[in-house]
């Protein structure tokens, strides 16, 4: 009696042969749903056009004096356009004025055939406290903001290497 009370409860719970093929015919459609579905979200995804950076127009210098407008395109890394225009000004403005000092000094302090003008100081602001690394336990919280503008000094910095050895700036 024991031994067929058993087998009564065991049944229930077991998934007779003809419920169980059923529901493997349901997980498999849903599957296939699921796949068909992705699928198509892929392929909407490959036909919508990838946005990709844009040419940037940044200012450099302050309101008054040596003033210039670098044209530059955002590497595809940045995520942040205004650290990185904010990079850019600073890399280029402070390496402008150290190659115009450089080469002040090479000329033994004659007046180059050219005279290349100075960015103000006081208008050239690191921004590095602002833009400084900001960690949240295990991950950097500014990492867009933080990368974009460590980028935006190394652009700035090639571009203004750039523009002196052509002898004026963009």
């Amino acid at each position: 009696m024991i031994a067929s009370a058993t087998a009564f409860v065991l049944a229930a719970c077991a998934p007779l042969p003809q419920q169980q093929s059923a529901a493997d015919a349901a997980a498999a459609a849903s599957a296939a749903s699921a796949a068909q579905a992705a699928s198509a979200a892929a392929a909407a995804k490959a036909a919508a056009p990838a946005p990709g950076p844009t040419e940037q127009r940044i200012v450099v210098g302050g309101a008054s004096g040596f003033r210039v407008t670098v044209t530059t395109t955002p590497p595809a890394q940045v995520c942040d356009n205004t650290a990185f225009a904010d990079g850019v000004r600073y890399g280029y403005a402070l390496t402008w004025n150290r190659l115009v000092g450089e080469e002040a000094r090479a000329s033994g302090g004659k007046p180059a055939k050219t005279k290349l003008a100075k960015f103000d100081p006081s208008a050239i602001h690191s921004q590095d406290d602002q833009y400084k690394i900001e960690w949240n336990g295990k991950e950097r919280a500014n990492a867009c903001a933080s990368d974009g503008y460590l980028i935006g000094r190394v652009v700035g910095t090639h571009l203004a290497g750039v523009d002196m050895r052509s002898g004026k700036p963009s």
